[in-house]
């Protein structure tokens, strides 16, 4: 008897986490969608900004230069995994 509640009690706790596994990772999915045009118009606002502050002169000390560096860094970084993104768009549907 013993056996048997301890069976059906790993077998309910699998079907629960199975449950809750499906509904979020779904939930998660939809949130996540971004359309191919958003992306576009994302990766062309990302360019003009990267363009600009490489083409800039940035005066100050240098805690503001490796600032000013780090979050053009950050940018370039943002633009190239949408790319990736916009690039991949598709495939995996």
């Amino acid at each position: 008897m013993k056996r048997f509640f301890k069976k059906t009690w790993i077998g309910l706790l699998a079907l629960v986490t199975f449950v809750v596994g499906a509904c979020t990772s779904n939930k998660n999915s939809n949130e996540q969608k971004i359309s191919k045009k958003e992306l576009k118009e994302r990766i062309a606002e990302l360019k003009a900004i990267v363009e600009e502050r490489e083409m800039s002169c940035v005066y100050g000390s240098p805690e503001i230069i490796a600032e000013y560096g780090r979050e053009t860094a950050r940018l370039r970084h943002e633009l190239d995994s949408l790319q990736s993104e916009l690039d991949n768009y598709g495939r995996c549907k």
